[in-house]
């Protein structure tokens, strides 16, 4: 099982990550944007207004701006690097989201961070967004890669090229589905829809 962000009181916070651990979970799954000076910071949204007493994009603030800010419960704003450090640490999965396209030096603080953590055999790098994945997946092919899929029917051999997973809606799990993901050698899993 595959948590979410953390709890809900406690979402993009390593205090949601560890209550989540401590509820049994397998992994996580987490989203990430870069501050303004190029650090991968964990946050679900593009700003900061709804999940801390802050206001304005996480483009427009340094990593340390964005660090000195608190959540409604006065928990920090983690960087990507503490995140895969706590799931590195527990050998959890990290199912880290990518919501744009990183430009070529976000790609490499992404993978430095990844591989300085040792967090590289338990990370799933995804996203909706298919450049994001053959972007991480050309420039780290050792990294497993997934392709979250929940609009419209795709081929395994299709999702192939984005890496080694491809996470799809449960309605989308077909028995031709199951058959075709075989042959495009890729991992299927589900997602239940939720809150996004």
């Amino acid at each position: 099982m595959i948590g979410h962000r953390g709890t809900p009181e406690d979402g993009n916070t390593l205090r949601g990550l560890r209550d989540t651990t401590n509820a049994g979970v397998s992994g996580v799954e987490f989203d990430v944007w870069w501050s303004q000076d190029g650090i991968p910071v964990f946050s679900h949204d593009p700003t900061v207004d709804r999940t801390t007493t802050g206001h304005g994009p996480i483009t427009a603030m340094t990593a340390s701006q964005v660090r000195a800010l608190r959540t409604k419960r006065g928990e920090p704003v983690p960087t990507l690097k503490e995140a895969l450090s706590f799931t590195a640490a527990r050998r959890l999965t990290a199912m880290v989201e990518l919501k744009p396209t990183p430009t070529p030096p976000q790609l490499d603080s992404l993978l430095s961070v990844i591989r300085a953590t040792g967090a590289a055999p338990y990370v799933v790098v995804h996203s909706f967004n298919a450049d994001a994945v053959d972007a991480v997946h050309r420039a780290a092919p050792e990294l497993p890669t997934a392709l979250t899929h929940e609009k419209t029917q795709i081929t395994g051999k299709e999702a192939a090229r984005y890496g080694t997973s491809l996470n799809v809606s449960r309605f989308l799990v077909t028995p031709r589905a199951r058959r075709d993901r075989v042959a495009g050698s890729v991992r299927l899993t589900t997602r239940r829809r939720g809150p996004p």
